[in-house]
C-alpha cells in the first residue's frame, strides 16, 4: 500500500503542525490520506471537487498521481508545472508520495 507523507499536517491534539506518514489503498485519494489522520485538508464540498479548498503541494512522486484533470483545471488553471498544486478530492494515488497542505493566507 502507498505512503503518503504529509506537511503541515495539524491533527487534534498534536500541539503543532508537523509532518506525517499515513498508508493508504492504492486508488485512494489524497483527501482519503489525509482525513484518515484528521491532517486539516481544508474543503467545504467533502471531497466532491467542486469547492477548490483542498489543495495540497506535490513534493514528490508525482509519478505515482492520478493525470491532471478538468476540475483541477476549473479550480487551480493551468499552472501546475510551476506551482505542483493539486485538488487533495480528485488526486488519486499509485504509489508513495509526499505532500504539503496548502493553507488559506489569513
Amino acid at each position: 500500500m502507498p505512503i503518503v507523507t504529509i506537511r503541515g499536517a495539524a491533527p487534534s491534539g498534536v500541539p503543532s503542525a508537523t509532518e506525517i506518514a499515513v498508508e493508504i489503498p492504492e486508488h485512494a485519494t489524497l483527501f482519503e490520506a489525509g482525513a484518515k489522520i484528521a491532517a486539516g485538508i481544508e474543503t467545504a464540498c467533502v471531497g466532491k471537487g467542486t469547492c477548490g479548498l483542498c489543495r495540497v503541494k506535490i513534493l514528490s512522486g508525482q509519478e505515482h498521481l492520478t493525470p491532471f484533470s478538468e476540475e483541477e483545471r476549473k479550480h487551480l488553471g493551468n499552472v501546475y508545472h510551476i506551482t505542483k498544486v493539486r485538488l487533495a478530492c480528485r488526486t488519486r494515488v499509485a504509489g508513495d508520495v509526499a505532500i504539503e497542505i496548502v493553507r488559506k493566507r489569513r
